[in-house]
C-alpha cells in the first residue's frame, strides 16, 4: 500500500516509540485491561469517539471513512475507479451512492424533469 509521506513519517515515528519487536503495529494501551493486546474494533471506536468529544464534534470511525471517501470523490471530480482503489470497496454501487449524496445527482434530475 502506498502511504503519503506524512503518514509514512507518523508510522515510522510510532514504530520508533513502540519499538521494532514483532507483533501488532497498534496495541491496546488500556492498562486496566491487563496489559497491551491487539487494538480491537471497539477500542478504535471509543478512541475516535472520545477524541471527537475533546474536539467538540461527534466522531465515529465509519463517519471518518465516509468523509474521506466523499472528499476523495470531490478532489478527483467523481473518479469512482480511483476512489474504489482508495476505499477498497468491492462494489461500485456503494461508491455511486456516496457520489450521488455528494453531488445530489438525483435532485438535479428531479429538477430537470419537473421543469415546464
Amino acid at each position: 500500500m502506498t502511504l503519503p509521506p506524512a503518514v509514512r513519517a507518523a508510522v515510522e515515528a510510532w514504530i520508533a516509540a513502540r519499538g521494532s519487536v514483532a507483533g501488532p503495529l497498534f496495541t491496546n494501551q488500556d492498562r486496566a485491561r491487563k496489559g497491551s493486546g491487539r487494538l480491537t474494533d471497539s477500542a478504535v471506536y471509543r478512541l475516535v469517539r472520545d477524541l471527537g468529544k475533546k474536539a467538540g464534534i461527534k466522531a465515529r470511525p465509519h463517519g471518518l471513512r465516509h468523509s474521506a471517501i466523499t472528499d476523495a470523490l470531490d478532489r478527483t471530480n467523481g473518479n469512482i475507479r480511483a476512489v474504489r482503489k482508495f476505499s477498497r470497496h468491492k462494489d461500485f454501487n456503494v461508491l455511486v451512492v456516496y457520489d450521488d449524496n455528494r453531488s445530489d445527482l438525483a435532485g438535479d434530475i428531479a429538477r430537470l424533469v419537473s421543469e415546464d
